[in-house]
């Protein structure tokens, strides 16, 4: 029989590349590191190959290091597949799952998620997690997240994605403000539009969405969070566009500012994305449904125009 390379053997020959440090990935596997050392030449001497140049306190993985590297990541990957699959078959929705969430829809939707999650599974242990679009990808392909809530259209092409919503996009300004509602947007006073930071999709989402093409509208101040750009709106500076979901959410509550339509068509899509290598498919179709459901309802438009 071949003597195959152990799954432990490419754990740790994982955790040396991600740390770069013999020390630090024994610490993080929680054995010694003469035990990881001895793992790593063994492994050397099953495959025939120098996988890490070694020189005093420093490494360097060869070229066929790296890419048994890759390769070790896709057959861990592959094994935890396994086991997700027969629990999921097992024990549906249960145990932990770690969802990551963007800024501009947790700010909404978080807590009330999180306690619809307990409500409705309650064999799952929910651990929210919120950051940017291109971390939470990052985090998804490295495991550190099972599924993400993300705001689409986004570059999300190696992973399955699931639509759960459409959140339309609402123009927002001062009642006093001086511009008429049905306004060209492309002819809005220049630098009157402000808008979040780049790396928050939602600005992509609202200019591409209500069709704003002309730079010169576009305030070039970019507000780090949603209450910063209300500010400057409720400060009569200029306008900006939300979404439906911040409204429901009463982030105009108690402010001088009123929301108008932007068009029929005018939305961001709310969706899931996971990893198409997971054996826990069964479970996040299941989840989507559920999670849709609620998200439909923090979207849609109530029978008034919101104020």
């Amino acid at each position: 029989m071949t003597n195959l390379p152990s799954i432990k053997q490419l754990q740790y020959l994982i955790a040396v590349h991600q740390h770069q440090h013999f020390g630090r990935a024994a610490s993080a596997c929680y054995i010694g590191q003469s035990t990881l050392s001895s793992a790593i030449q063994n492994l050397e001497e099953n495959l025939g190959v120098q996988l890490i140049e070694r020189e005093n306190r420093s490494l360097m993985f060869t070229s066929i290091g790296e890419e048994v590297v890759a390769k070790a990541k896709q057959i861990i990957n592959d094994t935890m597949s396994v086991k997700e699959l027969t629990r999921s078959h097992l024990h549906p929705l249960s145990g932990t799952l770690t969802l990551g969430v963007i800024p501009t829809i947790a700010s909404f939707v978080a807590a009330p998620l999180y306690c619809y999650c307990k409500e409705t599974f309650k064999d799952l242990d929910l651990v929210l997690v919120e950051d940017t679009s291109d971390n939470l990808l990052d985090k998804l392909e490295h495991g550190h997240i099972d599924i993400a809530l993300l705001a689409l259209p986004y570059e999300t092409g190696r992973f399955h994605t699931q639509i759960l919503a459409k959140d339309k996009f609402y123009l927002v300004k001062h009642k006093d403000y001086p511009i008429d509602e049905s306004v060209d947007y492309n002819a809005l006073p220049e630098h009157s539009v402000f808008l979040l930071e780049r790396e928050h999709c939602m600005t992509g989402h609202a200019l591409s969405a209500c069709n704003l093409e002309r730079a010169s509208c576009i305030n070039p101040f970019e507000a780090a969070n949603l209450h910063t750009l209300l500010s400057m709106v409720e400060y009569k500076l200029g306008v900006t566009f939300l979404p439906q979901m911040a409204i429901n959410a009463g982030i105009l509550d108690a402010k001088p500012l009123v929301a108008t339509s932007s068009g029929a068509d005018a939305h961001r899509d709310v969706g899931l994305i996971w990893r198409k290598t997971t054996g826990r498919i069964g479970d996040f179709r299941l989840f989507s449904d559920k999670v849709g459901e609620f998200l439909r309802t923090c979207s849609t438009v109530g029978s008034e125009e919101p104020q």
